[in-house]
């Protein structure tokens, strides 16, 4: 009976993407976008080949926020492998390169609501804050992010880096390197 719901699951799964794939800049052979999903600003999203994105995932691509215009690109590379409740949301630029296996629920973001430094704009409600970028992201090949990471904008992660669950990474985290932490610090570089 399992074996019969895990097909039935896999069934769904790919007729979900059939439907929606023609919308996204462009879409790669045998990837898969689980259902349940929130995916806004399609055609500025690409996703490589053999990539799986897991179900409920929430892709954003904001092209407009109140009455601000901004011209964003998520690219996501091939053979990637990104876990259920993934939030990946963009103003401006959000690159994961190849072979990047990502865990549940992590989030991923380029943007805030607002720079938050002065009195002035704390008054304003979040929601109606300026969306301010101070810089995309980059994720280079074979990286592995663990559940419930949170990447921040302005970041480059390097090639072969491990991230581990939990961490909040706010700075840049050179390759072959493993960081954890709240803000994630380097653990140890692997040779």
């Amino acid at each position: 009976m399992f074996e019969h719901y895990l097909k039935l699951k896999v069934i769904i799964n790919i007729l979900y993407t059939q439907i929606i794939k023609v919308h996204f800049s462009s879409f790669g052979t045998k990837s898969i976008v689980g259902i349940n999903s929130t995916l806004i600003g399609l055609k500025r999203i690409s996703v490589g080949n053999n990539t799986r994105i897991g179900r409920h995932a929430v892709i954003t691509a904001w092209e407009k926020v109140n009455n601000d215009l901004y011209s964003p690109h998520i690219i996501i590379g091939n053979n990637c492998s990104i876990g259920e409740y993934v939030h990946i949301t963009s103003i401006n630029h959000i690159e994961i390169g190849s072979n990047v296996l990502m865990g549940r629920r992590v989030t991923i973001s380029d943007n805030s609501h607002g720079r938050n430094l002065s009195k002035d704009e704390i008054q304003i409600p979040p929601n109606q804050r300026k969306i301010y970028s101070k810089g995309g992201v980059i994720i280079e090949d074979n990286v592995w992010i663990g559940d419930k990471a949170t990447i921040l904008a302005g970041v480059k992660i390097g090639y072969g880096a491990i991230i581990g669950a939990n961490s909040v990474v706010t700075k840049d985290v050179p390759s072959y390197s493993v960081v954890g932490g709240n803000p994630a610090k380097i653990l140890r570089i692997i040779n």
